[in-house]
């Protein structure tokens, strides 16, 4: 019963994240010009405008290119989308796992690939925003290194 139980959790904590960025996802498709619009300003290094001194240094990292950018914003949601449904394919399966309808290792494979996929994001903003310098603005970085932390969490979770 302590092995079925700790399945049921890790059903829900992989389910937890499937939400979060199902949910981001789907605004990032509905409404899209919000999250763009935030990635063109990162990407132009609007955050290094109160710091010319910095900018002249890095500024030949900037894209403005608004066709490079729009790419640049679907990659990231078809990541989002590919990493949503992994997480939520791993999260059935292992609820169908805790009833026994479904093979453990298998399920807990699928839903590492996609709490894999979900801190891969929140990671590669977190480089990308080195990069780009974001942190010297107010553009997420707190929200991405949680991510990435609480990707990590759930990876520790299903690798248990």
């Amino acid at each position: 019963m302590e092995l079925q139980i700790f399945v049921l959790v890790q059903a829900v904590v992989v389910a937890l994240p499937a939400a979060w960025l199902s949910l981001g996802a789907l605004d990032n498709i509905l409404h899209s010009g919000i999250n763009r619009d935030d990635v063109a300003r990162v990407l132009a290094l609007e955050a290094l405008r109160e710091w010319p001194d910095v900018r002249a240094r890095v500024g030949h990292r900037a894209i403005t290119n608004e066709r490079t950018v729009r790419l640049l914003f679907i990659l990231v949601v078809m990541a989002e989308c590919a990493a949503s449904i992994l997480l939520w394919i791993g999260a059935i399966g292992l609820g169908l796992a805790f009833f026994g309808l479904a093979d453990h290792g298998e399920a807990r494979d699928l839903a590492m690939i996609g709490a894999l996929g979900f801190t891969g994001i929140w990671a590669s903003f977190l480089i990308g925003g080195q990069w780009f310098y974001y942190w010297y603005g107010e553009y997420g970085q707190s929200t991405h290194l949680k991510a990435t932390l609480w990707g990590l969490a759930t990876l520790i979770v299903l690798a248990l």
